[in-house]
């Protein structure tokens, strides 16, 4: 098997669907996993409220939508709050300088997706990347570069004909 790759993100692996959620937009209309489907979604799994470190990755995946040029329209960008309470203020906070950010809620206890992301869910500034059939992709770092994360989306909006 090779050892070399060329993607710079981690590749979850195997590949996972993401679970059946229950999401509530910012008007408590409820979404299932139906709301990550059709498009390249960057999901930031985000706090009750966004410090500066939740803001720059939020301009630094903006940034990276903007750089796709006409292929932008294919991916979505989508903050997932802890709680459906926290949706109006963040959206608040965010909506001016993100217009285009999808905000999301799990709307059940059991908190499904945080429990599909274990061990990955303890990086607080962790980026996921979900295809438009909806299994998570990859996880991107903290610390991931830029360049980097828009090289990945490229070759894979490139290859790719879904979305």
């Amino acid at each position: 098997q090779p050892h070399a790759r060329t993607n710079y993100g981690e590749l979850i692996s195997p590949a996972q669907p993401v679970p059946v959620l229950q999401l509530v937009d910012l008007d408590a209309k409820p979404h299932g996993r139906d709301a990550l489907l059709g498009k390249w979604s960057y999901v930031y799994v985000g706090g009750e409220h966004c410090d500066r470190a939740c803001a720059d990755k939020l301009y630094q995946i903006r940034q990276i939508r903007t750089l796709l040029n006409e292929k932008r329209l294919r991916v979505q960008r989508v903050y997932l709050a802890p709680n459906a309470s926290s949706l109006p203020t963040l959206h608040g906070q965010l909506a001016a300088t993100h217009p285009d950010l999808k905000f999301y809620a799990e709307a059940g206890a059991a908190q499904p997706l945080r429990t599909l992301l274990g061990s990955q869910a303890a990086d607080p500034q962790a980026l996921y990347l979900v295809d438009p059939l909806g299994n998570w992709l990859m996880v991107y770092p903290a610390n991931a570069e830029s360049p980097g994360i828009l090289k990945d989306i490229k070759k894979l909006l490139r290859i790719s004909q879904i979305g």
